[in-house]
């Protein structure tokens, strides 16, 4: 009797020790695992560009400094040029300040797509010279948001019948030959009698003819790639 009691008290213990154990496991309170942000979504288009909204962005960037060209039809055109996502503003200008247009530090970049210039060598805006101002857009409000002043000046490129293409309707049109890589929209033209296209890619803006162009300035690597990653 008196080795029975002892065995029975060793398992009497060792029954409240696994019992104990097993209720602490069940009671220990879960893992928190917050749930991953979920990146937002434009669930409507962005309302068509008025001449009016037109007008005051460009008067955002550039105060009295340069108006909209009224000589070209259509003078503006909206198109996610830089790939980030939010719509930009492409508006064809005159300037009417020069000092203000050729001031040390502008606001914007001024940069020449059809010439290979250093950019490091500050360009200079010329008397009734036609100018492509490309607004890139910030924001829920993209372009119009009071915020969107990141701002290209372009010279030297504005032909006629500018349109907005598409990085697939580019690669597309222009199957069998060597292709840029752009990041967003282009704008196609015709300049000077020859087709081409404005696109943005490595920081600032290019010019692709599809008659010369070699790909020598173009990034390694296929065009479908970089629309694939973004």
């Amino acid at each position: 009797m008196r080795t029975i009691i002892p065995c029975l008290v060793i398992a009497l213990m060792v029954c409240g020790c696994s019992r104990s154990k097993r209720q602490v496991a069940e009671q220990a309170p879960p893992v928190y695992q917050p749930s991953p942000e979920s990146t937002p979504v434009r669930l409507t288009a962005p309302a068509a560009a008025k001449t009016s909204e037109v007008q005051e962005a460009v008067k955002r960037i550039f105060k009295d400094a340069a108006v909209v060209d009224t000589n070209y039809n259509p003078n503006y055109l909206a198109g996610d040029f830089n790939g980030d996502g939010s719509q930009d503003l492409a508006v064809i200008l005159k300037p009417v300040k020069l000092d203000v247009m050729n001031q040390e530090l502008p606001p914007w970049l001024v940069r020449e797509p059809r010439a290979k210039r250093d950019p490091r060598i500050a360009l200079k805006i010329e008397k009734d010279e036609t100018l492509l101002a490309v607004i890139h857009g910030y924001g829920a409000n993209d372009w119009r948001d009071p915020d969107a002043t990141q701002t290209f000046v372009l010279k030297n490129v504005v032909g006629n019948d500018l349109k907005v293409h598409s990085g697939e309707e580019f690669a597309t049109a222009n199957t069998g030959r060597k292709l840029p890589r752009p990041q967003g929209d282009l704008i196609g033209e015709t300049f000077q009698g020859s087709p081409g296209f404005i696109y943005y890619a490595a920081a600032t803006y290019s010019w692709y003819d599809p008659k010369t162009f070699t790909g020598d300035e173009a990034p390694p690597g296929a065009f479908h790639k970089q629309r694939a990653m973004r």
